[in-house]
Parts: structure tokens; C-alpha cells; sequence
């Protein structure tokens, strides 16, 4: 049993190997000798780094051309590993209702259903909304996951930091 699993894993690490081979041959023409693991750290860190610069845009966005409105929390999204998220509700200039879920975690005054929450949310596309306040949040967020970016390009760039 033991071996048909060494054998099963051996596998899966040599079709893992076989596809990294185009980044592989990218890095190699720069002059650089990644391992695996480096170009699996830089792959991710391009991924989280995208999913950054969205919601950065969104909020680059609503600071320039941001409405705000009255809402409220409609519902609490208890679905993810993370934590308990808000999901509110609020209706736009000409008074369509939107619904949106906040990236931030439930606090005191978001914790209750019917709770009011101000929002501010992009004329132009009200599906691009946010909570109105919370910086400090905003900002741990926003800090958690550039670090986890640097922390994987470290790791990628880092020469022998680590190895297959």
C-alpha cells in the first residue's frame, strides 16, 4: 500500500514538474534557476497580486466618483472559512435595490440584521459598492494581503531561501 501511494505522489510531482516547464524555460531564458517550489511562490503571488489590484481599482474608483446611500445588513454570509462576513442592501439614485457582500468582517454595528450601514457605491456600476468608514479594517486588510504577496515573492526571488 505504501508504495502504490510513493508511487501515486511521484507521479503527481512529475506532472506538476512537466508543467511548470514553460516558466521554467521563461526564467532559465533571464538567466535564473528557479526550482519548483520558487515558481509555484511566483505563480501564486501573480494570482493574489490580480485579485489586489481589482479591488484596489474598485477602490480607486468609488474615491473618485463614489455616491454615497443608506443601507442595510440583510444577511450575514456564514458560507466561507473565513470570517462572517455582512451582506448588504442598499438602493441607488434612481432606487434600484443592490445587494452586495462585504469583504470586511461583522463588527458590532454590522452583526445584526437590520443594522443601518452607510455605503458608497459607483454610479456608473452600483454592483462596485462598499461599506462607508471602518480605515483601520480597510487598512489591516489591505496590508495582510500585500504582505502575503511579498512574503511569496521572497520566497521565489529569494535565492536558495527554498528548495526542492
Amino acid at each position: 500500500m505504501e508504495q502504490s501511494w510513493t508511487g501515486f505522489w511521484a507521479g503527481v510531482s512529475e506532472a506538476f514538474h512537466q508543467a511548470l516547464s514553460p516558466f521554467r524555460a521563461i526564467a532559465e531564458a533571464f538567466g535564473r534557476h528557479p526550482s519548483d517550489m520558487q515558481i509555484w511562490c511566483f505563480l501564486c503571488g501573480v494570482f493574489f497580486m490580480a485579485i489586489i489590484a481589482m479591488q484596489s481599482y474598485g477602490d480607486i474608483v468609488l474615491r473618485r466618483r463614489g455616491a454615497v446611500a443608506s443601507g442595510k445588513v440583510v444577511g450575514i454570509d456564514k458560507s466561507s472559512d473565513g470570517p462572517d462576513t455582512p451582506i448588504i442592501e442598499f438602493a441607488d439614485r434612481l432606487g434600484k435595490t443592490w445587494r452586495f457582500s462585504s469583504y470586511l468582517p461583522v463588527n458590532g454595528t454590522t452583526g445584526s440584521i437590520g443594522a443601518a450601514v452607510e455605503v458608497m457605491y459607483d454610479p456608473h456600476h452600483p454592483k462596485r459598492a462598499r461599506e462607508v468608514g471602518r480605515p483601520l479594517m480597510k487598512m489591516v486588510h489591505l496590508v495582510v494581503w500585500y504582505a502575503i504577496v511579498a512574503g511569496l515573492m521572497a520566497l521565489a526571488f529569494w535565492p536558495g531561501l527554498i528548495s526542492d
